[in-house]
């Protein structure tokens, strides 16, 4: 058993009495719906026949029991689906509350050298997509209690008419259920079910991967051409989605089939038999043979159930726990490239140059731990390291919303809210980001900033970060003359106050001063 599984067993545990709960309610309410209608066609069966026969007969006709008991039913089963729904939904809500925080923190406390393999879109189609189908699933569980209820039920009612007629809605029922599953089964085996899955998981993970083409489909006129391609995954998934709406059809019209064909041989041998008896029989087994369709539902969903729990158990156990504990401290910190030692620590200054795609940008994700180490160079806590990176994706927010993800727990806690707001400005200050409230809402990916303004807000949460060594990837590129002397100003000034150390790579020649020594790449 996969450790996903073995946690989603744990998790949804305080929450078993309330799913239990809700299959004892759709138990109860399934059999309050056949008793009802069953009473119900016994009634009014019994006051025609009163009333066919004379004032006498109407007058002897007991009435009010029978309308109590059904008044009771209606009541009991109205009440008894509120306590079913409410407790089988909220148990499945709280429950994958739960679950979706754990997988999320287990994703972003993972080695980055498996999660950062992970496209957005399949991530968030497991997120979205697999983790409501466990939910469902969670929900689902009380079918077969309600089918259960439902014709226990209606082969205790039919039991009144006769033994025989509990027998032939027994084997009508057989016959129903078993051609459900036999057909669920032949239409799962050609991946209906699973091709719709996929279509979705797709057609979402195209949508993150044009989502931040936005300006380069209007400069390049593309709209049309991706607006042609989204219409044909939406038309493939209306296929797939037509082909499971098909398989329900089929497996419903097969049960009304059934369904006559019982009713019809309970008629036809049981003519001579009490007409409100009879009456009462035959609407109980309608309802028992309606109880056993959340039973095919369930049946023919369990494929998509298991196939969306080892999708997501795929992706918690790629996600395995990172620790640091294994990585060098920052006092023994030593980094070797090309048979040189540089010290990492606050007093360090190094400049890694070289010519563009000799490998910089990956040798400061292997320093880091965002690639697999290197036998030719240390690897260090994360924690000892604050980076800025040449392409930083913004938080869709605020400001402010992406400048406290630079904030430790620690400091959240003990820190006042003024406090931490007089950093964050001072830290757009010294990133040249002045003309920005930290109540700006810059949309998603950054869409209201410009490409500079993206690449100093992350040089100012790199700053807010509480770490001894600052790596700065390309700081000044796309940045004016003046624009990029005062931020290299900003930074000399805060590195000295700070006592921090940096790590530049930069073509550009204006940076290099704040260094003392080169690794040179080229």
């Amino acid at each position: 058993m996969s450790a996903f599984k073995i946690y989603f067993k744990q998790a949804t545990r305080p929450f078993r009495s309330d799913l239990m709960t809700a299959g004892l309610s759709a138990a109860a309410v399934s059999i309050a719906a056949v008793c009802l209608l069953g009473v119900s066609g016994w009634f009014l069966a019994g006051a025609a026949i009163a009333g066919a026969a004379g004032g006498v007969a109407v007058q002897m006709f007991n009435y009010l029991l029978p309308s109590a008991a059904i008044r009771f039913l209606a009541i009991a089963r109205t009440l008894l689906r509120y306590v079913e729904r409410y407790s089988g939904h909220a148990a499945a809500l709280r429950a994958l509350a739960v679950v979706r925080p754990h997988l999320f923190a287990r994703i972003a406390t993972a080695d980055p050298q498996a999660t950062l393999k992970l496209s957005r879109g399949e991530t968030s189609a497991r997120f979205v997509q697999d983790i409501t189908v466990l939910e469902n699933r969670l929900v689902a569980q009380s079918a077969p209690a309600s089918a259960m209820g439902g014709i226990i039920a209606a082969i205790a009612l039919s039991l009144f008419l006769s033994p025989w007629a509990a027998v032939i809605f027994i084997a009508g029922l057989g016959v129903t259920i078993g051609a459900g599953i036999w057909l669920g089964q032949k239409t799962a085996r050609n991946d209906q079910t699973q091709r719709e899955q996929a279509i979705l998981g797709g057609l979402k993970q195209r949508f993150f991967e044009i989502l931040p083409l936005t300006p380069d489909i209007a400069a390049y006129d593309l709209s049309e051409r991706l607006m042609a391609d989204m219409a044909a995954r939406e038309y493939d998934l209306v296929s797939a989605k037509s082909g499971q709406i098909s398989r329900d059809g089929l497996i419903q019209s097969v049960s009304l089939v059934v369904m006559g064909v019982t009713l019809a041989v309970l008629f036809l041998t049981h003519r001579g038999h009490d007409l409100p008896l009879l009456a009462l029989a035959v609407l109980a087994i309608t309802v028992g043979f309606e109880s056993s369709a959340p039973l095919l539902k369930a049946f023919a969903q369990k494929r998509v159930f298991d196939e969306a729990e080892t999708r997501v158990a795929d992706l918690y156990d790629q996600a395995i726990p990172h620790t640091t504990d294994t990585y060098a401290p920052l006092t023994d910190g030593l980094l070797t490239i090309g048979g040189q030692n540089y010290r990492l620590g606050h007093d360090t200054r190094l400049l890694i140059s070289g010519a563009s795609g000799a490998g910089k940008t990956r040798r400061i994700e292997i320093l880091m731990g965002l690639r697999p180490a290197d036998a030719n160079m240390g690897q260090f806590s994360r924690s000892l390291f604050s980076l800025s990176p040449q392409d930083a994706t913004p938080l869709n927010g605020t400001i402010r919303d992406n400048l406290m993800m630079a904030f430790s727990a620690e400091a959240l806690k003990t820190c006042s809210k003024t406090e931490l707001d007089a950093r964050m400005v001072a830290a757009l200050s010294d990133a040249q980001l002045t003309s920005k409230s930290l109540d700006m809402w810059i949309g998603d990916g950054g869409v209201t900033l410009s490409g500079g303004e993206k690449k100093r807000l992350g040089i100012a949460r790199a700053l807010l970060r509480d770490a001894p060594v600052l790596i700065l990837d390309e700081p000044t590129e796309g940045l004016d003359a003046d624009t990029e002397n005062r931020l290299i100003n900003a930074l000399e000034t805060r590195l000295i106050a700070e006592q921090r150390g940096l790590i530049l790579i930069s073509h550009k020649p204006a940076p290099r001063r704040l260094c003392r020594e080169v690794l040179n790449m080229d």
